[in-house]
C-alpha cells in the first residue's frame, strides 16, 4: 500500500491529516450502515403489508348471471345490467323476454337493465330496478346526485336502426310511450350474504343484511375505492372469501364515498 505525503508538511502534520480523513471515512461508513438498516426495516414493513392482502383471486363457483351487474328486488325479481357494449347486447338479444321490462337511465352512457318478469312486479320492485339502472350509468362517474330513468316493454326495444342510420353495438332504438322515474338517487349498498357479494339499491340491501356499506359517487379512482371497500368488507365479514378482483367487478365506474352502516 502506498501512502502519499505532503512534502510541505511535517511527519506529524501528515499523520494528523490522515487521522482526520480516517475519522471522516469511519463516520460515513457508520451512516451508511444505519441507512442500510433503516432500508431493511422499511422493506420488511412493506412486505408484511403485502402479505396481508390477497395475492391470488379466490376461486369460487359463479352463477350465470354474475357475468352481468345484477340484484334481486324486494319481491324476488332478478334484474340484469350490462357492464359494457357487448354485455348490453347479450342482455337484450338473449335475456329480454316478452314479460320482462327494459330500464335505461336518461343519460348518455348507461347500461341496458332487464327486470325479468318485470310486468308482474310490484311498484317497489320497479322503483328499485330504476335506482339500479341509474346508479350504474355515467351519472356515477359524473358525480350526480340523481338521474332520470325510464322503462319500456320488450316490443318497444329494437335492435336494428332505421334504413340509412347506424346503430352502435350495445345501443337500441326505443319507440312508444315510456314510464318515467324522475330524480332517482344515485347510490348503492354492498353486503356479503350466503356466499355472495351483493350490490344493489340501498333499501334492498338494508332489508337483507344488518351490516352493509353505502356507496355514493366521489372524486376518486375506482381502484382506490375498491381497496378501501375490500378493507371495510373484510372487517365486517371476516369469514367471507372476498378479494379485490371481486369488488372491482361489481363496483360502478368511478370513485365511491364509503359509508359504513
Amino acid at each position: 500500500m502506498k501512502i502519499e505525503l505532503d512534502p510541505r508538511k511535517s511527519i506529524h502534520d501528515n499523520a494528523a491529516s490522515y487521522y482526520d480523513k480516517s475519522k471522516k471515512m469511519r463516520a460515513k461508513i457508520d451512516s451508511l450502515k444505519n441507512a442500510i438498516e433503516v432500508t431493511k426495516k422499511l422493506i420488511d414493513a412493506e412486505e408484511r403489508k403485502g402479505a396481508e392482502l390477497p395475492e391470488k383471486k379466490v376461486l369460487r363457483e359463479k352463477d350465470w348471471f354474475e357475468k352481468f351487474h345484477y340484484f334481486v328486488t324486494p319481491n324476488s325479481f332478478l334484474a340484469l345490467g350490462g357492464k359494457d357494449a357487448k354485455s348490453n347486447d347479450i342482455i337484450v338479444k338473449k335475456h329480454l323476454d316478452k314479460n320482462d321490462l327494459y330500464f335505461h337511465a336518461d343519460i348518455a352512457g348507461a347500461p341496458s337493465v332487464v327486470l325479468k318478469n318485470g310486468q308482474s312486479a310490484q311498484e317497489e320492485d320497479l322503483r328499485e330496478a330504476a335506482k339500479f339502472a341509474g346508479a350504474f350509468s355515467s351519472a356515477w362517474k359524473n358525480e350526480l346526485g340523481a338521474v332520470d330513468v325510464f322503462c319500456v316493454k320488450p316490443e318497444q326495444v329494437h335492435t336494428a336502426a332505421k334504413s340509412g342510420e347506424y346503430l352502435a353495438k350495445g345501443s337500441f332504438v326505443i319507440t312508444g310511450e315510456k314510464r318515467q322515474f324522475r330524480k332517482v338517487p344515485v347510490e348503492l349498498a354492498i353486503a356479503y350474504l350466503a356466499g355472495k357479494l351483493l350490490i344493489g339499491p340501498v333499501e334492498t340491501i338494508r332489508n337483507r343484511s344488518s351490516q352493509y356499506l353505502v356507496l355514493k359517487p366521489a372524486r376518486e379512482s375506482k381502484g382506490e375505492s375498491a381497496k378501501k371497500a375490500l378493507h371495510l368488507l373484510k372487517a365486517m365479514f371476516p369469514d367471507s372469501q372476498i378479494d379485490l378482483d371481486w369488488v372491482l367487478q361489481i363496483l360502478p365506474n368511478g370513485g365511491s364515498k364509503l359509508i359504513k352502516s
